[in-house]
């Protein structure tokens, strides 16, 4: 923070003002339901308790994991708000953590591809014009689960998830090729561009790992990502492969699926950062326990030096801390008036007293709850 900032901060002034340094590590961690569930459950239990302590005892930090796939077995229990809140939770990462905030953890399986929550009315229509073009089955589906949404600027068709579940995993699959087919023919016609397309496309965990890695600037500060392979598969054995990938009904490969991850992993991700781990391991549980050792030894290296390089940034001086408090008490009153509304004759008569050359304490009295704070902000 340079000296005329501190100044501005000392002299009261609210304007521009420099976020206040957090007390809180929170990463959010990114993979599908099933394949790395092995490794999510062995930090969670090994390694993340070591890293709370670390941070407390070392920085007095607060260490703080959101994993959406914890106790998940299947992306069926997914519903398209927790797609919503994934994406949520994203973001809070980034504006509370100190340093690391987001991790990825890639294998051989692309994950769930639900259908868009919501569809632009301009896009729903053009769906609408080519399903009927291509003369496709069941294009009147669309309607029973979209709704127009009006209040929004401009109008949003808003998929409609029924309490029937069952009735709506049937659907889906004939949702998502309706829906594929209109993409694929629009954007052959250039009515959808690349990423209007792959909208309709793209898996949970691509979009977050957008979200959380691939649209950020630091990622080097703020984003690992972790990529393992499985040597020797046996596709055969389709009851347990398809935890690891991609698997149509018929309990064949998903080709698509496949060519969507190797575009991600191999292409896109290490174009924006180092990729932290890049293993091979067998599904023998005897090499388990020696590969999860090493893993998790290197991800608790790897969070803590972004921890301690974030907080060799920050002025842990005596200096500093009186910076930190009046930077705190700034950000409450531009948050507080931000919702503030009236009170405008004792405002004016604050004012008068605060800016008279008087001497004299002045007292704002007033019951629990009445507004003391706010006037004052």
């Amino acid at each position: 923070m340079d000296d005329i900032t501190v100044d501005r901060i000392f002299l009261g002034s609210l304007h521009d003002l420099p976020v206040v340094n957090s007390k809180v590590v929170r990463i959010f961690t990114s993979s599908t339901f099933t394949d790395m569930s092995m490794e999510r459950n062995y930090l969670m239990q090994n390694v993340y308790p070591k890293l709370k302590d670390y941070c407390k005892e070392k920085f007095g930090l607060e260490f703080q994991v959101v994993d959406m796939r914890w106790g998940v077995r299947d992306e069926a229990t997914d519903d398209h708000s927790t797609t919503e809140l994934c994406l949520k939770e994203i973001k809070n990462c980034q504006k509370l953590s100190v340093g690391p905030n987001f991790v990825v953890f890639l294998g051989e399986k692309y994950g769930y591809r639900p259908i868009p929550t919501y569809i632009s009315s301009d896009q729903y229509f053009k769906i609408q014009r080519a399903l009927k073009e291509l003369k496709c089955d069941h294009f009147d589906v669309l309607d029973k689960w979209y709704k127009e949404d009006t209040n929004t600027i401009p109008p949003e068709n808003e998929d409609l998830q029924e309490i029937d579940q069952r009735k709506w995993w049937q659907t889906l699959q004939i949702l998502q090729t309706l829906l594929r087919k209109a993409a694929d023919y629009l954007h052959a016609n250039n009515e959808l561009s690349d990423e209007e397309r792959h909208n309709f496309f793209m898996s949970v965990t691509e979009r977050e790992v957008i979200h959380g890695l691939l649209n950020r600037e630091d990622t080097k500060s703020e984003c690992l990502a972790y990529v393992r392979r499985i040597k020797n598969m046996d596709f055969q054995e389709t009851k347990t492969v398809g935890k690891f990938v991609d698997l149509l009904p018929n309990r064949e490969i998903d080709i698509d699926a496949q060519e969507l991850l190797s575009n991600l992993r191999d292409f896109r991700l290490p174009s924006k950062i180092a990729i932290a781990w890049n293993r091979e391991y067998g599904l023998n549980e005897s090499e388990n326990q020696e590969y999860l050792n090493v893993f998790s030894q290197h991800f608790y290296r790897n969070v803590t030096k972004l921890i301690r390089r974030s907080m060799k940034k920050v002025d842990r001086s005596n200096f500093g801390k009186i910076v930190f408090e009046i930077l705190q008490h700034s950000h409450t009153c531009n948050s507080i008036t931000e919702v503030f509304l009236g009170r405008n004759d004792e405002i004016e008569k604050l004012e008068k007293l605060l800016m008279s050359r008087d001497s004299c304490l002045l007292l704002v009295e007033g019951g629990g709850g009445s507004g003391k704070t706010s006037i004052l902000a």
